[in-house]
């Protein structure tokens, strides 16, 4: 028999109060705390029933509350029972330490070659188990601990992610109302620059035109009675004559109407101020080629 380590002696401790349990049975529990569950049968050929229980309550498992049942044939190594129960922990095999009545379990070696008292055929037969302890290593925990915790990371991972997300929409809407605020600010002030400038403009064109008025006092040739023509410097002699034949009652007649200006007849795109027409200037005209 090998020396329990020191690290182990609490759990051995423990395990062999839990095989005085299962030896002395547990009818007095309720059936609900004595639930177990079966593992796989290990082995094949005779086999010794056994009862795995741990040392003490392991945080955050789903494990039953009276342990864990099953088979292993006499001939099956400790370490193929290890790997099972790790397999269903969610753990490395090597992250167990399994002890029966006070004796550090060796993997390799059998149940028999343990030095464990195995039961007889009378013993198997009326259900007798070999009550076996495990806790698990310092710094190992359950596959089911790891995974919810992993979850829970990842569930808080996406609850950032879509926080973040979230924010970040907020912010590009801001700035986009921001913009589009930006945008509408700016075309509106565009659009009364635009309309100030083409008042502006509307006005000096105004202006322009009303410093362009000229009043040219229109005379038939050979006649010393004539009319005042309210007209523009910038305007043609042609424009100059259509005027004096509308207000004068010409319009329609036949024949052109000639206009002359200090004793010289005007060139019809010449302009008044051109041909140094001005306010009050008197301008004789006559109608050429009316038959």
């Amino acid at each position: 028999r090998r020396p329990i380590s020191s690290a182990k002696r609490a759990s051995v401790a423990v395990g062999t109060a839990c095989l005085s349990v299962a030896r002395a049975g547990a009818a007095s529990l309720p059936q609900a705390a004595m639930a177990t569950e079966e593992l796989p049968q290990i082995g094949e050929g005779i086999c010794n029933d056994y009862l795995l229980r741990p040392v003490k309550e392991i945080p955050g498992g789903d494990l039953p509350p009276a342990g864990f049942v099953g088979k292993l044939a006499k001939d099956a190594r400790v370490a193929l029972l290890k790997e099972e129960l790790a397999k269903r922990l969610g753990v490395a095999a090597e992250g167990l330490i399994f002890a029966v009545e006070g004796r550090d379990v060796e993997d390799d070696k059998t149940i028999g070659e343990n030095g464990i008292l195995e039961p007889g055929p009378a013993a198997r037969k009326a259900g007798a188990k070999i009550a076996i302890t495990f806790l698990l290593a310092s710094g190992v925990e359950l596959g089911s601990v790891v995974a919810k915790r992993i979850a829970d990371q990842e569930a808080e991972q996406r609850a950032e992610a879509e926080r973040l997300a979230k924010e970040q929409a907020a912010r590009e809407a801001t700035r986009e109302q921001a913009a589009a605020r930006e945008r509408a600010e700016a075309t509106a002030k565009q659009k009364k620059e635009a309309e100030a400038l083409a008042e502006m403009q509307a006005r000096q064109r105004d202006l322009a035109r009303e410093a362009d008025q000229c009043t040219v006092r229109c005379v038939p040739l050979g006649m010393t009675e004539g009319q005042d023509v309210r007209t523009y410097r910038s305007s043609t002699v042609m424009e100059l004559a259509q005027t004096v034949s509308e207000q004068m009652g010409m319009r329609g007649a036949a024949g052109t109407l000639t206009l002359t200006f200090n004793g010289e007849v005007l060139p019809s795109r010449t302009t008044l101020r051109e041909a140094g027409i001005a306010d009050g200037s008197e301008v004789f005209f006559y109608v050429e080629g009316g038959g």
